[in-house]
């Protein structure tokens, strides 16, 4: 098994090329988030507080916001892109040598989600700390105790786990590289837009806040927000009305409501996302027992 998982791993950091622009891809996208997304929200805060200008605290608090988005979608685009090694040696036929080898299929199988898995993660903590460094100071690193570095390794690892549990049933259709090119732009684009991470929640229509709000890659993104937003959020709402703090995180989705106004708890969204990820693999074994 362990030969297995380095084999991909060298297969896909071989193309020198393709696995620099996996980490050149995040930094543009960190880059273009920051200077087209970032303004739209300090806008907001200003005329909710009833301020001309934004202050650090305020800024601070809207990268962290961004941070956590761009987390998000990482976590999705970085495990997908590490099954693009699965894809490859389907299209040159090299997983017809494994079924004629004493490896199970199971196996193999196994190897290319524990290698994406363990790719989507480290590329996505190295993602999220480096965009911490970048749009707040190497000092708001020190900002997080050891314990919040742990909660947001468990959530980023929550996350690729996810990741990994979507894509692989859709995988079992893709045959050629091609092919998954095109399903990296799509799910890249619309992940982005389902999890609120392109545009807020609170500025859809109620049909699709719900729809948004039960898709488990948002709630991934809530707990994410609420572990890196935590402190930035008290420091600029200090002095404002609960009713403002609230109505900021239940329209920028550090918060999710149900269809009743009800808030979802931390537990309630693990243990939903967790059943997500054990229905997503029963599909997908369902869906290869049919093939087969």
């Amino acid at each position: 098994m362990f030969e297995l998982i380095s084999r991909n791993r060298k297969v896909y950091t071989r193309d020198r090329l393709a696995f620099f622009m996996s980490f050149l891809s995040v930094i543009i996208l960190i880059l273009v988030y920051q200077v087209f997304l970032g303004q739209i929200q300090i806008d907001a805060i200003k005329e909710a507080l009833g301020s001309d200008t934004a202050s650090s605290d305020t800024i601070k608090m809207v990268n962290y916001w961004l941070i956590s988005g761009l987390t998000t979608i990482i976590s999705m685009t970085s495990t997908l892109g590490a099954f693009g090694v699965m894809v490859s040696d389907k299209e040159k036929k090299l997983s017809e040598d494994f079924k004629v080898s004493p490896i199970s299929n199971f196996k193999v199988e196994l190897s290319y989600a524990i290698f994406a898995i363990l790719f989507g993660i480290i590329l996505t903590m190295f993602s999220c700390v480096f965009a911490i460094g970048i749009f707040n100071g190497l000092s708001s690193l020190l900002d997080y105790s050891v314990m919040d570095y742990l909660k947001i390794f468990g959530i980023v690892s929550l996350s690729t786990v996810l990741s990994a549990a979507i894509v692989l049933p859709i995988l079992a259709f893709i045959r050629t590289s091609s092919a998954f090119t095109t399903l990296s732009t799509i799910v890249g684009t619309f992940i982005g837009f389902i999890s609120g991470v392109y545009l807020s929640i609170g500025s859809v229509g109620k049909t699709l806040q719900q729809v948004m709000t039960w898709f488990p890659m948002t709630q991934v993104n809530a707990l994410l927000k609420q572990v890196l937003m935590k402190d930035s959020i008290a420091q600029v709402f200090d002095s404002a009305p609960s009713s403002v703090v609230n109505e900021y995180k239940e329209s920028y989705g550090v918060v999710l409501q149900n269809a009743s106004g009800d808030h979802l708890s931390n537990q309630f969204m693990l243990v939903y996302i967790s059943m997500i990820i054990v229905a997503l693999l029963i599909l997908h074994f369902f869906i290869k027992k049919v093939k087969k």
